[in-house]
């Protein structure tokens, strides 16, 4: 196989795979897109994308005008590819257990249609030792072809972003892992030949590069890897390891955070103004910002599959344990905090009608995978209170159809999601003439001072005063 004539499938057209297989086809590979959501593949055959996102739309636009790319929910259709790409979810189940149903039911797809030669790699989020112990047994023993040399088998876990004006499918720095020297090659030429950045072993990346930095929203310098670059790791369970660990540490920070902001409001600090101070630090921090609740496929799930791994290893992970307490906690502190501040103005829930502000699980997307909105209407609705509810980028939840008329209908908001247009309309609405006696900014992403001056009760998290 040679890396200028291959014909990719890709499978799973989710926030994952739609971008990736649009981005193989816009470089000029010939891609199947599979996917089993037949109504999918029925809006992608039309040339439109499910996904409400400019970058993603803009490439999947690209990857249909150069002609290299079908979709496609006949297994049949897949037959013909040389590389694999498995981008299928990998979720958690009711008890936060790791669920591989969703990449088991990838690979009996895939595994008897693979032939010598190809290359099979999993995207899809998985602990350490998944790919050598459930894939790998699986494709074998149901493609008759033995790993290594009639197949290769390699890890590059995902990253995306949605709703990322910068970091995109086409420049974000990958990572990649086999269960061989020659199958972690071949996948790392693979990734280059659509990133266009170079590839390089971790010790050398770690050891001889010069960090490069880009800067955060709040002005603090971070390190990163070379635009487009992949980095190939020294196994495919270290390959593995990357995503689950980058996520747990994110989740650990922010319920850090989240404590910070406990702190602040029992001691009456403004834990945003004091994260704006440390982030003036040049090195050493984050910065983490606390909130109503953590949300995503990724912080939200991540950091259970990798406590999962290293409880069945013997060993229990008491900070990530603490850490994902604290974050699914957060939606019940919300609603304490925003009792205390009823009660300031002699209000109960069970006598009010509240607006929830933002459904998806962060500002300018419509994803609400593990959104903390569920949890907080469901503990607002048995506390008696009346929820309206309004999301400008998803509608489904919806209790009103526009903004106004959900805030005319209640008396207290609760902003769950800082989309940038909903905030825009609140930082320019009279809150005071529409009724709106109280505000509980659960993302702190107001001015305080601005709603106050509105006759409006105000408290964010954190912000003890």
């Amino acid at each position: 196989m040679t890396l200028d004539d291959f014909e990719v499938a890709v499978i799973g057209l989710g926030y994952v795979g739609l971008p990736l297989a649009s981005l193989c086809a816009k470089q000029g590979h010939r891609v199947i897109g599979f996917d089993s959501d037949q109504d999918k593949i029925e809006v992608l055959s039309q040339g439109r994308t499910p996904i409400k996102d400019d970058k993603v739309a803009r490439l999947f636009t690209e990857a249909c005008e150069s002609g290299n790319f079908q979709v496609s929910s006949k297994v049949e259709d897949i037959t013909a590819a040389e590389i694999y790409l498995i981008c299928v979810p990998t979720p958690v189940d009711a008890d936060s257990k790791p669920d591989l149903e969703p990449l088991v039911a990838a690979c009996r797809l895939v595994a008897p249609r693979l032939s010598a030669g190809n290359l099979v790699v999993v995207e899809s989020t998985v602990f350490p030792g998944t790919c050598e112990e459930i894939v790998a047994p699986l494709l074998e023993t149901e493609s008759g072809l033995t790993l290594d040399s009639e197949y290769y088998l390699a890890h590059c876990p995902e990253r995306v972003n949605p709703g990322d004006l910068f970091w995109t499918s086409e420049n974000i720095p990958r990572v990649v892992g086999a269960t061989s020297e020659q199958g972690a090659q071949l996948a790392a030429e693979f990734y280059a030949s659509i990133l266009g950045g170079p590839i390089f072993e971790v010790r050398e990346f770690r050891q001889s590069l010069s960090p490069k930095f880009s800067l955060t929203e709040k002005g603090v310098r971070v390190a990163q890897a070379p635009l487009g670059s992949v980095t190939k790791m020294r196994s495919i369970r270290d390959a593995e390891a990357v995503k689950v660990m980058e996520n747990t540490v994110r989740d650990v920070n922010i319920a850090f955070v989240n404590e910070l902001a406990k702190i602040s409001d029992v001691l009456d600090l403004d834990v945003v103004d004091i994260i704006d101070g440390m982030a003036t630090k040049p090195f050493g921090k984050g910065p983490f910002f606390p909130g109503v609740g953590v949300g995503g496929h990724c912080i939200a799930v991540d950091p259970e599959w990798l406590k999962s791994a290293s409880e069945q290893a013997g060993y229990i992970p008491e900070i990530i344990k603490l850490a994902r307490q604290t974050n699914k906690g957060m939606p019940e502190y919300t609603i304490s905090l925003l009792e205390d501040l009823l009660a300031q103005r002699g209000l109960a829930l069970p006598e009010l009608s509240i607006a929830i502000l933002g459904v998806a699980y962060k500002r300018n997307v419509e994803d609400t995978r593990e959104s903390p909105f569920y949890d907080l209407r469901d503990l607002l609705l048995a506390k008696g209170a009346t929820v309206e509810v309004f999301d400008s980028w998803v509608t489904e939840e919806n209790t009103t159809d526009s903004l106004i008329a959900c805030l005319e209908r209640a008396s207290v908001i609760v902003v769950v999601t800082e989309h940038s247009d909903l905030v825009d309309a609140l930082k320019s609405i009279d809150l005071s003439a529409l009724g709106i006696e109280v505000l509980f900014d659960g993302r702190n992403c107001l001015d305080a001072d601005q709603v106050r001056q509105q006759g409006v009760l105000y408290r964010g998290i954190g912000r003890g005063y």
